[in-house]
């Protein structure tokens, strides 16, 4: 297949992706057939076969762009040479923004999972797993630093930042007032905000200390 060919295909595939997402978002997956995906990407169901051997290995290529996405991040987030606070900070406008400008995408990746063959759900399984690790190395590193201070687990606290910073697809209006970025960093606020303990005010200086108050 020469180059061109296969840019083709590729676009044509792309086309068939994005109209799953439509399609699956507006009626689940179970409910959508090969004919309705054919119809909506604009071409016969024999056309679509050529691409696609199955509704299924559409759904499997969905996913998988969403992993490619976490497996970059993972990556972004233990080569960076920030401070844990900062790392975390960027974690969370990260996938904010990732969530908010993907919503359909990760619509059809939260609720769909239950569909996937099982050496899908395996890879997912395993994926996810490295994703929140990095995530957790970040939270340890901080703590050992006294950078960071959590009322309950390392664990327990990534598992609570990343459901909380996935589950924007659900609400987020890009009519509203904050670009996907802003809402990023508006949230990392909230969550980070209560486990960076406050700076130890100074001692006061020996020249201070004798003077009375004015």
């Amino acid at each position: 297949m020469d180059e061109c060919t296969a840019l083709r295909q590729e676009a044509r595939r792309e086309v068939v992706r994005e109209a799953a997402l439509r399609v699956f978002s507006r009626q689940g997956y179970r409910g959508t057939s090969m004919q309705d995906l054919a119809r909506e990407a604009g071409m016969g169901k024999a056309s679509l076969y050529h691409y696609f051997n199955s509704k299924q290995e559409v759904l499997t290529e969905l996913y998988e762009e969403v992993l490619r996405e976490n497996v970059r991040s993972a990556l972004r987030i233990a080569d960076a040479d920030r401070s844990p606070v900062q790392a975390l900070t960027d974690v969370v406008v990260d996938r904010v923004a990732y969530t908010c400008e993907n919503r359909r995408l990760l619509n059809v990746f939260f609720e769909e999972e239950a569909e996937l063959p099982t050496r899908m759900r395996a890879r997912l399984i395993r994926v996810r797993r490295e994703y929140d690790d990095a995530i957790l190395a970040i939270v340890e590193r901080g703590i050992a630093r006294g950078e960071i201070v959590l009322a309950t687990t390392p664990r327990v606290f990534v598992n609570t930042v990343l459901g909380a910073a996935n589950w924007v697809y659900k609400w987020y209006d890009p009519r509203g007032p904050m670009s996907p970025e802003e809402l990023g960093r508006d949230m990392a606020g909230v969550l980070l905000g209560g486990v960076v303990p406050a700076p130890v005010p100074s001692p006061p200086s020996p020249a201070s200390r004798g003077r009375s108050p004015s």
